[in-house]
């Protein structure tokens, strides 16, 4: 502290000077108190191991649905061929427009309803990897009408003898791979991870 000539005793300039530091800036307003609650954070739920195993299953036997569907068109003119003879019977002129336009429109036909009902499965399997359990009942029916189409079609878009087998085998792989994916979708452990998704839905409605 300095004296000064009088003799009294000079107090400390409290204000900072040009070259000293300067004093540091008050803090930050701290931010207000919320009552609110942040909802919860949703966590993944895997799917189980049966129930990835029932997805590869079905992607397979849509995989064989589809490649049904390529070769068929790729070999059109040879069904064509084979059906003309048996369409010819039953169209009463027998005219040659009208057969080659049966002809078409039956084997067409039955490859657009193969290719339907993998479109339509596809879907709903999807759906059901969501964890939409109605998904699960509404491909029950859907594996009957496979059942149904598959059969109806196997006369026109399968050639008879060795020509077919391939085309047989695919058929018939399709409907079993979709059979036992569909068994797979109804064991507990998928049951379990389906019904996961309602309890998660109850418990981010509870109120807090």
């Amino acid at each position: 502290m300095a004296q000064q000539a009088d003799g009294s005793r000079q107090s400390p300039s409290t204000t900072p000077s040009a070259n000293g530091p300067s004093a540091p800036p008050p803090p930050p307003p701290r931010p207000g108190i919320s009552l609110s609650v942040p909802p919860p954070i949703a966590a993944t739920v895997q799917p189980p191991g049966i129930a990835r195993l029932a997805r590869s299953l079905w992607i397979a036997g849509f995989a064989a649905g589809i490649a049904v569907v390529v070769f068929g068109f790729l070999d059109r003119d040879a069904h064509f061929e084979r059906l003309k003879g048996v369409i010819s019977g039953m169209v009463a002129d027998g005219d040659a427009q009208a057969v080659d336009g049966a002809t078409a429109v039956v084997f067409l036909g039955s490859l657009a309803m193969i290719a339907l009902v993998v479109a339509m499965e596809a879907v709903l399997l999807a759906v059901l990897f969501k964890r939409r359990v109605w998904a699960r009942w509404a491909l029950a029916p859907l594996v009957l009408l496979h059942a149904v189409v598959t059969v109806i079609t196997a006369d026109f878009v399968v050639a008879p003898g060795a020509d077919g087998v391939l085309a047989t085998v695919l058929l018939a792989a399709q409907f079993i791979l979709a059979a036992a994916g569909l068994i797979l979708l109804f064991f507990p452990t998928t049951t379990v991870w389906l019904l996961s998704e309602k309890f998660s839905e109850r418990l981010g409605e509870r109120p807090a």
